[in-house]
């Protein structure tokens, strides 16, 4: 899509001429908001989007993702219709006719004096106590795929019962590692489960496509663009001492150098005021007929059913689904009949999974109502496809970041 020039009558060519565009006055001040974190040297993107020579040489591209929402790879709708992110990089609809006027115009350059400074260097975490680091250099084994999802289990170190209150991903090789989740086993059966994984495959850890594979609460989420979480203040995730906990590295092959050592690095305190506790809402009921293009699984869950009538503020949540997922929805309806909108994915991709923390967190009861719908095309499966772990298996998830007083 062109920028409209007036037609008939209009302005000289001249005139039309600085009505387009350019790309260092209106262009990348865009991309480097929402866009050059990853898009720079020695970062996971495929290209760098830095300079105006090479946007240029990929401008067409830029523009069809930002068109389909493909990039950035924010998934939840934050346009005012659901709900309100902290550190959101969803393009609003003015910005991304500005990327797509000048991706079909002319492409001016503009004034390089103009250029906006690359991103600040990523904060670094004050107060470390604990680090999980994998024992040796793994180098992804890809084969014939583009995605190596693997689980280490890494013992912190831990010698009291203490609380998670931030935490940063330091990614060994910046350029291959696309997430990295870290699960704390629920139990000692856990545990012995995810060591018994760990056996029976060759080299360290062991393939975990989706999740742990085993009973496990999420205490830490990272994807590209931000190294440090700092979870509300006076809160923290319960780690208990002498848990060893599992970090789950997706890596996503981009060419480059595989070797990888990567890092998590926890601050750890004695006390918190409200207890932090991602727990997982789920839909394991799903059965999702093959040959359909938008199936629909929905279920309305009561609170107090599932966790006990306890009260809590919810901060944040983690959609979840595998590959055939399409969109999902969560809405809550409150104790007092209002309606509140938590999260609403309209292109779902498996690949960017992200927690999303609230700008106004919302306070639930045991009689609040969580309407979870998640929307599926399963054109190429065979038979019928339900809840599970496997590559072929499906999921309906939303993990709940909740504080407990």
């Amino acid at each position: 899509m062109l920028l409209t020039l007036l037609a008939c009558t209009g302005p000289s060519d001249d005139t039309a001429t600085l009505e387009q565009p350019t790309f260092y006055e209106d262009v990348a001040p865009i991309l480097a908001d929402n866009c050059w974190s990853c898009h720079q040297t020695g970062e996971i993107a495929p290209f760098v989007l830095t300079s105006f020579e090479d946007t240029r040489l990929v401008a067409g591209a830029v523009a069809d993702s930002v068109v389909s929402r493909r990039m950035p790879p924010w998934l939840a709708k934050d346009d005012g219709t659901c709900n309100d992110y902290e550190h959101s990089v969803w393009l609003d609809d003015a910005e991304i006719q500005t990327i797509v006027d000048w991706a079909g115009g002319d492409q001016l350059e503009g004034d390089p004096a103009n250029a906006p400074s690359l991103p600040a260097p990523q904060a670094t975490l004050d107060d470390t106590t604990h680090t999980l680091t994998l024992t040796d250099v793994y180098s992804p084994a890809f084969g014939n795929e583009l995605d190596d999802y693997r689980c280490f289990i890494i013992d912190p170190g831990i010698t009291t019962d203490a609380y998670l209150s931030a935490y940063e991903v330091v990614p060994g090789n910046p350029e291959v590692v696309h997430h990295v989740i870290v699960y704390v086993p629920d139990s000692p059966a856990a545990l012995a489960d995810a060591y018994a994984r760990d056996d029976a495959e060759a080299g360290d850890g062991y393939t975990c496509f989706g999740g742990p594979n085993v009973g496990a609460y999420m205490a830490a989420a990272w994807a590209p663009g931000r190294n440090v979480w700092e979870y509300p203040e006076g809160t923290g995730v319960p780690v208990e001492a002498g848990m060893p906990h599992i970090m789950q590295i997706h890596y996503n092959d981009t060419g480059s150098e595989q070797g990888d050592l990567t890092e998590v690095r926890y601050k750890l305190v004695d006390e918190v005021d409200g207890l932090l506790y991602p727990w997982f809402l789920v839909n394991s009921d799903i059965a999702i007929p093959e040959g359909k293009a938008n199936h629909v699984e929905t279920q309305t869950t009561r609170l107090g059913n599932y966790i006990g009538n306890y009260d809590f503020t919810l901060t944040a949540v983690g959609p979840h689904m595998h590959q055939m997922g399409t969109t999902l929805k969560a809405t809550a309806e409150l104790g007092d009949g209002s309606e509140v909108c938590l999260i609403d994915v309209p292109r779902w991709d498996f690949n960017w999974q992200f927690a999303y923390e609230l700008t106004n967190p919302i306070e639930m009861a045991g009689d609040t109502n969580v309407t979870l719908e998640c929307g599926y095309d399963s054109t190429d499966a065979t038979g019928t496809t339900y809840w599970g772990d496997g590559t072929q298996d499906e999921m309906c998830l939303l993990t709940m970041f909740s504080v407990f007083y």
